[in-house]
C-alpha cells in the first residue's frame, strides 16, 4: 500500500459520506462539490474545471451536461476567447446548492468535533498532498489556499493555534461552534460575492 492508495481510500470515504449526508437533497456528493466550485469560482470554462479538479475532460463535460439538463447551469460566451464558453450556476442551481448546504454544514459540525482542537493541521497536510499530485499531473494550482497563519494566532500549551477570545475560556465544544459559525459566515460572504 502507498500514500496514493491512502488518498484514494480517503476520497472514496468522503464521497460516500457526502452521498449519504445529501441523500434527502437534489444533489449527490460529487454534485455538491461541483456546485460549490462553480458557485464560488465561476463562471469558468470547463477546461478550467478540469485543471482544478483533475477530472477527465469527458467526465467534466458529462457532469456539466447533467447539471444543465436540471436547469442548474448557465453557459455564456467566453469574452477572453470566442471559441470557448463559461459555465456558472443558474439561480435554480444556487437554490439547489442552498438546500444541500444545511445538511452538509450539519455533517461538518459532527465531523469537525472529531478533529478538535483544530482542522488546520489536517487541511495543511492535505493541501501539501494536493500540491504534489497537481504538480505530478501538470494541473493548475487549486483555486484557494489554506493559510497557515499560525504565527499571528495565539497557541495553547501544546503549540496548537487557538481562537482568541477575551472572555472566559471556551470549552472545546464551544470553540468548535464558533469555528462552524465562522465557516458559515465565510460561505455566506462567498455566496454574496458570487456572480448571478
Amino acid at each position: 500500500m502507498s500514500l496514493l492508495f491512502d488518498v484514494w481510500l480517503v476520497g472514496g470515504l468522503a464521497s460516500g459520506l457526502l452521498d449519504e449526508v445529501l441523500a434527502d437533497t437534489d444533489l449527490s456528493g460529487d454534485d455538491f462539490g461541483m456546485y460549490s466550485l462553480l458557485r464560488r469560482y465561476g463562471p469558468v470554462t470547463p477546461t478550467q474545471v478540469h485543471r482544478w479538479t483533475g477530472l477527465r475532460p469527458t467526465t467534466v463535460s458529462a457532469h456539466l451536461k447533467r447539471l444543465e439538463k436540471r436547469g442548474h447551469v448557465v453557459r455564456s460566451p467566453n469574452p477572453a476567447d470566442g471559441r470557448s464558453h463559461l459555465v456558472g450556476l443558474s439561480s435554480a442551481g444556487m437554490e439547489a446548492h442552498d438546500r444541500a448546504t444545511e445538511p452538509f454544514l450539519e455533517a461538518m459540525h459532527v465531523l469537525r468535533a472529531r478533529f478538535i482542537p483544530d482542522t488546520l493541521r489536517e487541511r495543511l497536510v492535505l493541501q501539501h498532498i494536493d500540491t504534489v499530485l497537481r504538480e505530478g499531473a501538470g494541473l493548475d494550482d487549486r483555486p484557494y489556499r489554506v493559510a497557515p497563519d499560525e504565527e499571528a494566532r495565539p497557541h495553547d500549551h501544546a503549540g496548537v493555534p487557538v481562537l482568541a477570545y477575551p472572555g472566559e475560556p471556551l470549552t472545546a465544544s464551544e470553540e468548535q461552534q464558533v469555528r462552524l459559525y465562522i465557516d458559515f459566515l465565510r460561505s455566506q460572504e462567498a455566496n454574496r460575492a458570487a456572480p448571478v
